[in-house]
């Protein structure tokens, strides 16, 4: 992953921009309905989006959080006292046949820019899965990317005295691979900071995804829009062993 800033120097703003962006109940509701007809009560919660691992907990499920820096790890121990929370790459998580369902949502999967990344990560996440555990995750369409403001115009988020003010652009790399550079003005009160970051991001197709999951021992169950106008997400399953 490459960036001009290095993302663990924006842990606190992104966690904070996150929480401003997202309505953390209707992105529950949305996760809920794709996962209770597997009646999962272990889950392993991947990425940021902490206010709506925090709204899952509220409903009764039993979540360990992780992020890939320390940074953001510490965010999410403020934002989830209790929460078991640890440090790990989603290419290699220390996790064995623990968890009834892997949320891998807010678009983690897309920060695996090769083929041997999203490869690992995928056996990664299915290692961690119990036998007929489930994986939700969500990633940047191909068809999409680049053609919303949240790519490629400012988009504001406001909460209580703070603002977040964020102006994107987005240079291709190559097919699907992106250069994500976004310049954030956060104001908290009389505190003003400014903050660049830059992040190569890849977009998939969904019958991409479809094949790789395939490739890597998932079963297919479904995909659709998601819970924004950027991305989709994709329902799979352990496979059985035999």
């Amino acid at each position: 992953m490459k960036n001009g800033t290095l993302y663990s120097e924006l842990a606190s703003l992104c966690a904070n921009f996150y929480d401003h962006l997202i309505d953390a109940k209707s992105v529950a509701d949305f996760v809920e309905k794709r996962i209770s007809r597997f009646h999962p009560k272990e889950l392993l919660f991947i990425g940021g989006f902490f206010s709506v691992a925090k709204e899952l907990e509220k409903r009764g499920y039993s979540l360990t959080v992780i992020d890939y820096t320390d940074e953001m790890a510490a965010e999410a121990r403020k934002r989830l006292p209790g929460t078991r929370i640890i440090k790990a790459d989603i290419r290699n998580l220390p996790f064995r046949n623990e968890f009834d369902a892997v949320l891998a949502i807010g678009r983690v999967f897309t920060h695996m820019g090769s083929d041997e990344d999203a490869k690992k990560a995928l056996q990664s996440m299915k290692a961690a899965l119990k036998q007929g555990g489930i994986l939700l995750f969500d990633n940047y369409e191909d068809t999409k990317i680049g053609k919303t403001p949240y790519f490629t115009d400012v988009v504001k988020v406001k909460k209580g005295d703070s603002e977040i003010v964020r102006t994107s652009s987005l240079v291709t790399l190559s097919k699907n691979h992106y250069l994500w550079k976004s310049d954030y003005e956060f104001k908290e009160g009389k505190e003003k900071k400014i903050f660049h970051d830059e992040m190569e991001h890849r977009a998939f197709s969904r019958n991409e995804i479809r094949n790789v999951l395939v490739e890597n021992g998932l079963a297919f169950i479904e995909d659709g829009d998601n819970f924004d106008e950027t991305s989709f997400y994709t329902l799979a399953k352990l496979v059985p062993k035999t």
